[in-house]
């Protein structure tokens, strides 16, 4: 069993993932040098991240092939990229007030929002979403397997931002509704994941949900809950509705998921 999971290769896409954005989280008063520097070893850390994971999981691939959507599933995934493109006016409001940056500032947040788009999709959305599935098989559970591996990686993936408060002096509420909205942003993720049957294209998507100025600050700022839910909420159950009737076409059809 543990051979199979082969934990020690997990290890490493975790400690390159971790180290990888721990180093791309830059300073906005480091030097143009030393700045220069971390995002070379920053990208080396992406480059591997990516590697890693794309030898764990046969090159990001669910299917064999891309599944063809039924008209339901493409209703579903046009209102989950609507939400996505709402979600992103913030961004753009964002990159206007980067343009009246210095370069090292756009340079430090562009790194950034790159690093959370590569180390935290290929190890959620990639290395723990084929863990997961890998751990289903071995236990022979057949039931919603891609609802549970997104549900799993998802938690994951929210839980991670309490670092925020644990190492970041984050506001606990504050970082209480990132855990939340990143929960319900990493099923979206998963959604997209399983629709395009790639972990890249999630990544250029959270690159873009990510990239303002405000990432350099490392602290969310508390918002009222009923904002949190009203956005966020429609957002997880869509998503998990979209994984629930792939798992269906799956079963129905005896698609095979690929697992290694």
């Amino acid at each position: 069993m543990l051979k199979n999971f082969r934990p020690q290769l997990g290890f490493w896409i975790a400690l390159c993932s971790l180290l990888g954005e721990g180093i791309a989280t830059i300073n906005p008063n480091t030097t143009l040098p030393k700045t220069l520097i971390l995002i070379f070893i920053s990208v080396l850390f992406m480059w591997l991240t990516i590697y890693l994971v794309n030898m764990r999981t046969h090159n990001g691939k669910l299917f064999t092939h891309a599944i063809k959507l039924t008209w339901l599933q493409k209703a579903l995934l046009s209102i989950l990229s609507l939400f996505f493109l709402l979600n992103l006016v913030n961004t753009i409001g964002g990159l206007v007030s980067m343009s009246h940056s210095t370069f090292k500032l756009i340079l430090i947040a562009t790194v950034a929002a790159a690093s959370a788009g590569i180390f935290e999709e290929y190890l959620t959305r990639g290395y723990l979403f084929n863990l997961a599935q890998r751990i289903l098989d071995y236990y022979h559970i057949t039931h919603s397997p891609l609802l549970i591996a997104s549900l799993f990686n998802s938690l994951i993936f929210g839980s991670l931002h309490l670092m925020n408060y644990i190492f970041g002096g984050q506001a606990l509420m504050a970082t209480l509704q990132q855990v939340f909205y990143a929960t319900c942003v990493g099923l979206l993720f998963s959604a997209f994941r399983i629709a395009t049957n790639t972990i890249y294209i999630g990544s250029i998507l959270h690159f873009l949900f990510d990239w303002q100025i405000g990432i350099t600050q490392d602290i969310s700022d508390l918002m009222p809950w009923s904002s949190v839910m009203l956005v966020y909420l429609p957002i997880a159950i869509l998503s998990m509705l979209f994984i629930m009737t792939v798992d269906r076409q799956v079963k129905k059809q005896k698609m095979t998921l690929i697992q290694q």
